[in-house]
């Protein structure tokens, strides 16, 4: 298949959607999970009607090891991009530790809202200065960071940049992705989009003339049609090339057959006004690029704003290609769903798309069944998608095009394909296997612990998964982190049993029946473990996992087992957000700092004194509290950047010179401490 890439791996946070399973309740059922806003005008003009995504304020800092002074300052755009980035790892069956391959990061982004409407404002009123922040709100509010936050974290090493090309963001930095792993540039691309207001849930004052739905309802290709209505939420998805991901036995979704970029140029009404040769042009090229003929599409994923221009382009651009190709095409926008979610609509398209791929069905475009008339789409061989239903196409496999539109012009069109060699899920039969399994799962805290077992004990209590399969994802494709526990078991309901309770030890007897005994006996002794029965060796097992040892399995990567997507990581998430009346931290700091008359010069400085002084500048600069003051510097987020910062300000506070040498020798407030005590004598 010429230049084809698989979509792997997938992950989605959209309004009413924090999961790709959700998402797809939305579509399926034909939702609009539009909302009455929380603020009130009694101006007839305004529109009291939003789209929320939930929880944009919460995020799992520590995971990622940053620290919770540089998390507040954080866009959500650029913590939740993190959140999704290792989910759709995890989803496509990867342990980032072990990544064999260049991987790129291709995200498209919008503008950091939470910059003007809450870190400047919050800044202002508390007088802290911006210079003394500077590192924080600029590489936390960027959006050129966001790419190469991704690629540090999970230390991915291929192209990594950020894309703005406005509502065209997402699709243009897939196209991007695609090129790049057809170019050989990397072997796996992460690209996602990723659009949050942090001022989301107010409505807007309609302005005649503007894209904004009087109405407050999305309704793409309607006679009802009145405007858009902005949302936001972000998508990631992982791509390889086809060859390579049926090689690895990767769990495809669907195929990228083609895509294109372009732009209208100036032969147009107007800068913001759309083009029907450009956008005809990119179609096109997409379709040629993979060598896909027009009639071949049986369904498009249009832009699909609701405004009356747009919707009107689009059409005239779809009967020009699909109607002199006479074949019969089903469209539909997700907007009427969820809205406009800016520079994450391509994504949210994509991945609707994707989803209807693997599953055979199309879902219901929200129009409310009454079609612009003046479109003409009765005299063509276009139709609004009107409900769930099963797609089929005779002559051709299901084939796709889905399109995000930038306004000034900058277009984007991917062309997809269902993946028909999937190999059905084969089930083994866990009444006849009387092996003894593992099933190692760990976090970052106990209580993500907790809510993984809670989550994979819900999704195998409703769907049957092999055996072979959980070994593969569970005991090497998952990382390992210091929360630990280890589950022996021999059939299905001993495991369900042990993930709510995995204190049951299980029956003497029956264990030492398991066929595969004397390799439980041998896994045992690479651990040094020398006991005769099985059950006392599983224990022994998983004692010493879950103090720290590895498994010696003695056995070679499970690499003939097909992938599945199977339930990750529980973030354990807090709330970071910046308020202009919020100054706890400063707060705090000051409690601390304030104990003594630390100034420079003092002759008899007390310990006790310099030592509240030093968690003072922990909690300044780290968002430290009080049981974090054990611990070192880099363990709490700090950085290069933030340690020669806060050497400078002890410095100055002190009159002292400090290397930043000496502090990394011991990074702690206890050493930092003896430091200044040592100056100071």
């Amino acid at each position: 298949m010429k230049n084809a890439i698989a979509i792997v791996g997938m992950d989605c946070k959209f309004p009413s959607a924090n999961n790709l399973d959700e998402y797809w309740k939305i579509l399926k059922n034909g939702e609009c999970v539009l909302k009455d806003s929380i603020d009130y005008s009694d101006d007839k003009n305004f529109v009291h009607k939003a789209f929320f995504l939930d929880d944009i304020d919460k995020f799992d800092a520590k995971f990622f090891n940053i620290s919770k002074k540089d998390a507040k300052y954080m866009d959500p755009q650029q913590r939740l991009m993190l959140e999704s980035a290792w989910k759709a790892m995890e989803n496509a069956g990867y342990n980032v530790s072990n990544l064999a391959e260049k991987t790129g990061v291709f995200i498209g982004s919008g503008i950091s809202s939470y910059l003007v409407n809450n870190v400047i404002p919050s800044v202002q009123k508390d007088g802290i200065g911006l210079e003394k922040v500077m590192s924080q709100v600029f590489h936390g509010n960027s959006p050129d960071y966001i790419s190469s936050r991704i690629s540090y974290s999970m230390n991915l090493t291929g192209p990594s940049l950020t894309v703005q090309t406005a509502c065209s963001s997402s699709l243009t930095a897939l196209h991007m992705a695609c090129r790049s792993l057809l170019t050989y540039e990397c072997d796996m691309a992460l690209c996602g989009g990723v659009s949050v207001n942090a001022a989301q849930g107010k409505g807007y004052k309609y302005v005649k003339n503007e894209v904004y739905s009087k109405s407050g309802h999305c309704l793409p290709f309607s006679e009802d049609a009145d405007g858009t209505v902005f949302s936001g939420g972000l998508g990631t998805v992982v791509l390889r090339r086809l060859e390579d991901a049926i090689e690895n036995n990767d769990y495809i979704y669907a195929v990228i057959r083609g895509s294109a970029i372009n732009n209208d140029g100036s032969e147009k009404m107007s800068y913001t006004a759309p083009s029907e040769i450009g956008q005809t042009n990119v179609i096109l090229d997409a379709l040629a690029f993979g060598d896909v003929p027009p009639e071949s599409i049986s369904y498009v994923e249009a832009h699909g704003t609701g405004t009356s221009m747009g919707d009107q382009i689009e059409i005239a651009t779809f009967k020009r290609i699909f109607d002199h190709s006479g074949s019969k095409v089903k469209l539909g926008s997700v907007k009427g769903n969820i809205g406009h979610a800016l520079a994450a609509a391509g994504m949210a398209s994509f991945i609707k798309t994707v989803l209807c791929l693997e599953k055979r069905r199309l879902c219901p475009s929200l129009y409310n069944n009454q079609e612009n008339p003046s479109f003409g789409l009765s005299d063509s061989y276009l139709n609004i998608a009107d409900a769930f239903e099963e797609w089929d196409n005779q002559d051709y496999p299901l084939r796709a095009c889905v399109g995000s539109l930038g306004m000034g012009g900058s277009n984007a069109y991917v062309v997809l394909e269902e993946y028909s060699n999937r190999k059905p899920i084969e089930h083994s039969n866990v009444e006849e296997d009387k092996t003894v399994k593992f099933l190692k799962l760990s976090a970052k805290s106990k209580n993500s612990l907790e809510q993984i077992k809670g989550a994979l004990y819900q999704y195998l209590s409703e769907n049957a998964v092999d055996n072979q399969v959980l070994n593969l994802i569970y005991n090497f494709q998952r990382e390992t982190f210091s929360y630990r526990t280890l589950i022996y078991y021999q059939d299905r309901k001993e495991l369900l049993d042990k993930l709510r309770n995995d204190n049951i030890e299980g029956d003497t007897s029956v264990f030492e029946l398991a066929e595969n005994r004397q390799e439980i006996l041998d896994i045992g002794k690479r651990m040094g473990i020398e006991i005769s029965g099985v059950l006392e060796t599983c224990k022994a097992i998983k004692h010493y996992w879950e103090k720290g040892e590895d498994i010696q399995f003695g056995q070679s990567f499970p690499s003939a087992v097909m992938k599945q997507p199977l339930p990750g990581y529980s973030f354990e998430r807090e709330s970071f957000w910046m308020q202009s009346e919020s100054q706890e931290i400063g707060e705090a700091a000051e409690i601390f700092s304030s104990k003594g008359e630390v100034t420079t010069g003092q002759t008899a400085l007390k310990p006790e004194d310099l030592d509240d002084y030093v968690k003072g500048v922990w909690i300044n600069y780290l968002g430290a509290d009080e049981k974090d003051f054990s611990k070192d510097f880099f363990e709490l987020g700090g950085n290069s950047i933030i340690a020669y910062q806060m050497l400078a300000d002890i410095e100055e506070h002190f009159g002292i010179e400090l290397e930043v040498e000496n502090m990394l020798e011991d990074p702690t407030v206890a050493h930092m401490t003896s430091l200044i005590q040592k100056l100071l004598d």
